[in-house]
């Protein structure tokens, strides 16, 4: 089953240095279609169960190493510790949430630029 086109979209970076968004639904001309598979973790775990979990789908991510395009969005406090458990992991970390606005002063909200530059490159949207 393929995800809505705007459920979850790539962060790049324009030439321009503006924020831009594009979907990962759309295959590119140049390469075949490959399944892809997203794992929301909603307001759910721990340091403890994001350590567990990072380490049952590193162990398994071999099987489908080149076979599956797999990203899993927990919550923004483990952002960082899941990015570095699963940095030699074929396996991408995602936000859930991104700022509509460049950044500034809003409360709570991170930017695009502010995902970027933490090397997020995934997103919900929309959901």
């Amino acid at each position: 089953v393929w995800l809505k086109p705007f459920w979850l979209k790539r962060v790049v970076r324009s030439a321009k240095h503006r924020i831009s968004f594009c979907t990962s639904a759309i295959p590119s001309r140049t390469m075949p279609r490959r399944a892809f598979v997203g794992g929301n973790w909603k307001s759910n775990g721990s340091v403890d169960s994001a350590k567990a979990l990072c380490a049952a789908l590193s162990s398994g991510s071999g099987a489908y190493r080149n076979k599956v395009e797999v990203v899993i969005c927990p919550i923004a406090p483990h952002i960082n510790l899941v990015s570095k458990l699963l940095r030699k992991s074929p396996i991408k970390v995602a936000s859930q949430n991104v700022s509509a606005s460049a950044e500034g002063a809003f409360t709570g909200e991170v930017s695009a630029g502010q995902l970027k530059d933490s090397r997020i490159e995934w997103t919900l949207i929309g959901h």
